[in-house]
């Protein structure tokens, strides 16, 4: 059943995830988060939102923004991407 679930809708299993829009490649300071259990991003407890906007001010220098998710299994990942800064 587990397996079906992972295969039709694997973000179902997204425990947690958080953003980190100034990560520095050591430490991950988390600027917003969505876990099960948590409403205030939306009315469903027993699944995280999949999309969010965050607003950053502009620097000149580039940044690198990092996202990590856990499952409901414990398996930690992280995916990042280089936002190139504007004058």
């Amino acid at each position: 059943a587990i397996r079906e679930l992972a295969n039709r809708e694997p973000l179902a299993l997204i425990e947690y995830w958080a953003v980190d829009p100034d990560y520095d490649g050591q430490v991950f300071r988390s600027a917003w988060q969505d876990y099960r259990g948590n409403t205030l991003n939306d009315d469903d407890p027993l699944r995280v939102v999949t999309t969010t906007t965050i607003t950053v001010e502009r620097r000149p220098s580039p940044r690198t923004v990092c996202v990590r998710a856990v499952d409901v299994f414990g398996f930690e990942s992280e995916s990042t991407v280089e936002i190139a800064g504007t004058p």
